[in-house]
């Protein structure tokens, strides 16, 4: 089974058309259920919930706590495929959580504009067809994910990295130059993992080359041993 994990401001449905277009079995976490829980607390909890074998799938703010659940049961998943995501702050911790809790602030008290903001930042480049996005339904947990899950309150990831021995796949968009640098930097760091960049597009990978991203991780699913 894989788990697909969805981004900030994400919905389970945004990975409805890969899912079906899959070979594998996969279902779509709602990440939204996991809070107030912080990222190590989520990371052991779909470790826990998950069987030996499963593969992991998430995306920016999915691929971070994909990471967690990773680190939390290193020996558990057969594989792993990381779109766009940060192992976390060295630094300047303060910063970011002072930034996110802005986020925080405009999602709970105005969420058409929340997610005119959202959209309109450069590294997200408007909102592409197929991702539908979390809903005002989501509002309240879309605001407390800005604390609970902020990079600003993860740890540096890097020094637990090389525990990782399950083959990953690290895919980034060619024109997203800050998460294709970091995915780069983390390429020695886990000698299982292969970083892949699909050309002509950016952070939102799934959803802007919706058939070269199925195309990749299809391919890499082919190259796993059998269980």
């Amino acid at each position: 089974m894989i788990h697909c994990l969805h981004g900030a401001v994400g919905n389970p449905l945004d990975w409805r058309a890969f899912i079906t277009s899959l070979e594998a079995p996969a279902q779509a976490l709602n990440l939204w259920d996991y809070l107030p829980q912080s990222l190590s607390e989520t990371g052991a909890q779909i470790a826990k919930q998950a069987n030996r074998g499963d593969i992991l799938l998430g995306y920016s703010m999915g691929g971070r706590l994909a990471l967690h659940a990773l680190l939390a049961d290193p020996e558990k998943w057969r594989a792993a495929i990381i779109i766009s995501a940060h192992p976390g702050l060295i630094s300047d911790h303060q910063s970011r959580l002072t930034h996110d809790q802005k986020w925080a602030d405009l999602a709970e008290q105005d969420w058409p504009q929340f997610l005119e903001q959202w959209n309109q930042q450069g590294i997200l480049d408007q909102k592409p067809p197929g991702l539908l996005q979390a809903t005002a339904q989501d509002q309240i947990p879309v605001s407390q994910s800005f604390h609970s899950w902020s990079l600003g309150a993860q740890n540096n990831l890097r020094p637990k990295l090389a525990q990782i021995t399950t083959p990953i796949l690290w895919i980034t968009g060619e024109n997203d130059q800050k998460f294709t640098t970091i995915a780069r930097e983390i390429t020695p760091i886990i000698p299982s993992l292969t970083h892949l960049t699909i050309p002509n597009c950016g952070h939102r990978v799934p959803w802007e080359a919706p058939q070269k991203f199925l195309h990749s991780v299809q391919s890499f699913l082919r190259k796993l041993k059998p269980l």
